[in-house]
């Protein structure tokens, strides 16, 4: 795997002085950054270009922040304009992928449980979520065809509700579609993010690493704003990092990205030097491990 930090912890600076923020995550160790099109934009590629040549570090993706989980049901051509809009300004760099959340109105949700999943009825229905996994198909055929980028969908808690109904509609029925799996959220939403990725192999190269704490009772029955602010650093939560980063070797390509993603709570640049070096040495570890067994 080949290790990557998320700007989003960077919030608007990451827009107003990219070089900062690259320069720092370079310092962490990490080969690789996401940004998010939220704060940078995509009108500024060969700026970034030379900032990333800079600090001998590479965009991993972009984050595509305008999807709408019912724009693709309700308004597909809105929908496909915001995959569009991030697929052409990842078009001529090296690592081709847009990273998509399917979002829904979040501050209707803050307070709720995640098994309450999204505010919208039409996304409890399985026949409509079974349209929308194929309409948002389509969409990322038509955009590798035309780009040659690739589409990964990146899920929050919304999509395990149901019994994870949307995330396994999508897995079943957009075939096309690759998941950024955030291992944090699927965890927490009491999900484990190994026995996803053996489920459905060959559809991830590109995840996100988060820890979360140990999980007891229902994790479904939480609060989204509980579950988000209780993240934590890497190795301190209850995810058995050790044990995880050597299965997912056994599963993951090995030029697979795994972008470490902090956000809110008492995180910073530390943060990523210490989970960086952490997951380096966790990868060795793995790698004595297999010579061993």
């Amino acid at each position: 795997m080949r290790f990557g930090a998320h700007c989003v912890l960077y919030g608007p600076e990451t827009g107003t002085d990219p070089r900062a923020v690259i320069s720092r995550l370079a310092k962490t160790g990490a080969q690789g950054c996401e940004l998010g099109e939220r704060f940078f934009g995509v009108d500024r590629r060969e700026e970034l270009s030379a900032i990333l040549a800079e600090n001998h570090m590479e965009l991993a993706g972009m984050h595509c922040n305008g999807l709408k989980l019912m724009d693709i049901l309700t308004q597909p051509d809105t929908a496909m304009a915001a995959l569009e809009k991030v697929a052409g300004f990842m078009a001529p760099l090296k690592n081709k992928n847009v990273i998509a959340t399917g979002g829904v109105p979040v501050d209707e949700i803050r307070g709720c449980p995640i098994s309450g999943g999204a505010p919208s009825p039409e996304l409890h229905d399985p026949d409509k979520v079974k349209e929308l996994a194929i309409a948002l198909n389509g969409m990322v055929r038509e955009i590798r065809e035309k780009y040659g980028v690739q589409v990964h969908y990146h899920n929050h808690s919304w999509e395990f509700a149901d019994k994870g109904l949307i995330w396994f509609a999508l897995a079943e029925y957009a075939p096309d579609l690759k998941f950024a799996l955030d291992t944090g959220w699927a965890a927490a939403s009491g999900f484990g993010p190994l026995e996803l990725i053996k489920q459905y192999p060959g559809r991830f190269d590109y995840i996100h690493l988060r820890d979360c704490g140990p999980l007891k009772g229902n994790p479904q029955e939480n609060t989204f704003d509980q579950t988000h602010k209780g993240f934590k650093e890497l190795g301190t939560g209850g995810m058995g990092y050790p044990g995880l980063i050597r299965d997912l070797k056994d599963v993951l390509r090995e030029d697979a990205w795994a972008i470490v993603e902090y956000e809110i709570g008492n995180f910073d640049q530390n943060s990523y030097l210490g989970a960086i070096h952490y997951l380096k040495g966790l990868q060795d570890m793995a790698d004595e491990y297999r010579k061993e067994g």
